[in-house]
């Protein structure tokens, strides 16, 4: 039974939670794309620390809880996975960091704005010491400890990719009532391409 509610999660984790497509840009261009497009453009409303605001049911069976510190140009996303919503049960944190561009108003999503949010570096941490998790999450060939962290940027790790096959996401951001809102990703596909920007935003963040 364990090993079925695993590769469930997993499945629906390639559909969109992380899972990228081939990128013909490089890291080094998305990143010189988003500096010198990044002008006049106010993001510092939305700098500041922010985390969720309880357990986020993946609908899957799974449940996370997100970290971002945004400041005027760059960002820090740590993503952590769960499999109860008590979050007994962590399997790893995701984390990354980069630069950001917020690009204006969104003209599908009212309040939000469009954002591109690009990848200097990927990180993993595994969470968990059970072979069967680690087994059907893909994390076996990946060559982790447990509770240390390892730099992904390169080689990617399982559904986590590499920058090269995906060096940015193009995503929203929303303030309401004094809470952060990012898009939610799409059911099939990537953020990866712009053509794929959410449309729809995903649970609310709180001040930390």
């Amino acid at each position: 039974m364990k090993t079925f509610i695993v590769q469930f999660i997993i499945a629906i984790l390639l559909l969109g939670i992380f899972s990228c497509q081939n990128n013909t840009e490089t890291q080094e261009d998305t990143t010189e794309e988003i500096a010198t497009e990044n002008e006049g453009i106010e993001a510092s409303k939305y700098a500041g620390e922010w985390k969720s605001v309880a357990s986020e049911n993946l609908g899957n069976g799974s449940f996370a809880t997100r970290y971002f510190n945004l400041e005027d140009e760059k960002w820090e996303i740590k993503f952590t996975l769960f499999l109860d919503r008590l979050q007994e049960n962590p399997v790893f944190v995701f984390r990354a960091v980069g630069k950001y561009e917020v690009q204006g108003t969104s003209e599908k999503v009212e309040g939000a704005d469009n954002a591109i949010f690009g990848f200097d570096n990927k990180y993993i941490t595994l969470l968990t010491d059970d072979e069967e998790i680690i087994k059907n999450f893909g994390f076996a060939d990946c060559n982790l400890e447990k509770d240390v962290e390892k730099d992904i940027s390169k080689d990617g790790c399982s559904f986590l990719v590499s920058n090269e096959v995906c060096g940015q996401e193009y995503d929203l951001l929303k303030l309401d009532n004094g809470q952060l809102f990012f898009g939610m990703r799409p059911t099939e596909g990537d953020m990866c391409i712009e053509e794929n920007r959410p449309t729809v935003l995903f649970y609310p963040l709180k001040r930390r």
